[in-house]
């Protein structure tokens, strides 16, 4: 005896447009909808993190966000896309990167397929700092080419760090420090080898130019810099602090992908 098609409550709790057949993706309503595109990465993270951190940390945020929207909010996200550009980790075994060509191909693609099937938005929602560009230039060249509205969405830039940090960590703390170690053990402990957390800065010139993006910037590969591969001080990590950044981020980005759904461009 076949099952019953799932209804549309039971959909939406789900919200992952891979589980459904073609047809359901077919009627489903699209005028106030978008799909949600995750990107992650699998790149060193320090002695104590997995390479699989920042896919590990899109996954869940989304999961999360999208168990707070309304019934109503047409959200369906994608499977993540697991790889990224992570060519400024190589040299530390278990950095799996795509080229910069190879990352626009397959989002072109995507976004082709996106709109064949009827939607009109697609979110690029992405834990992996190095990807950003590339996603910036893919979001405008996905716009003038197919005509989707195309939203860059960045979770670890939506709320300020609610927990007061020194000043070396808040300059510098940019991978596999306090603040992703923290998250990771506040979601997936177990993958967490707290033993091995360390603290490493790079001694980095002070004046003008600087190691992130800023007015003067200078191009950097993490083994420029570290001979662990990490920025920041893994050793004060803690659940605690990672619940206490996860909740105004999961609730902001819950906001931000109500808003999409019904977001318009207009003269």
């Amino acid at each position: 005896m076949l099952e019953s098609c799932p209804n549309s409550q039971e959909m939406m709790t789900d919200r992952n447009l891979a589980h459904l057949t073609w047809p359901e993706i077919r009627d489903l309503e699209k005028a106030n909808a978008c799909v949600v595109l995750p990107i992650g990465a699998i790149e060193q993270h320090g002695p104590h993190l997995p390479v699989l951190t920042d896919t590990l940390l899109v996954e869940h945020t989304l999961e999360l966000a999208l168990e707070r929207l309304p019934e109503s909010a047409q959200v369906w996200r994608l499977p993540a896309l697991n790889y990224g550009k992570s060519n400024e980790h190589l040299g530390f075994p278990g950095t799996f990167t795509l080229s910069a060509a190879t990352l626009m191909a397959v989002l072109r693609d995507i976004g082709s397929s996106v709109k064949a099937s009827g939607f009109t938005r697609l979110v690029l929602i992405n834990s992996h700092g190095g990807n950003r560009a590339t996603l910036e230039i893919m979001a405008r060249d996905l716009h003038a080419e197919l005509g989707l509205m195309v939203f860059n969405v960045f979770p670890p830039a939506l709320v300020p760090d609610p927990i007061e940090t020194p000043a070396l960590e808040r300059q510098y703390g940019i991978h596999a420090g306090d603040w992703e170690t923290s998250l990771v053990l506040a979601l997936e402990p177990q993958w967490v080898k707290l033993e091995r957390a360390d603290r490493s800065f790079p001694d980095f010139p002070q004046g003008p130019v600087t190691l992130t993006t800023s007015g003067a910037g200078v191009a950097w590969l993490s083994r420029d810099w570290t001979t662990s591969g990490t920025f920041g001080d893994a050793t004060v990590a803690s659940a605690e602090r990672g619940n206490i950044r996860l909740e105004p981020m999961v609730a902001r980005l819950s906001e931000v992908l109500e808003q999409i759904c019904t977001f318009e461009v207009k003269l």
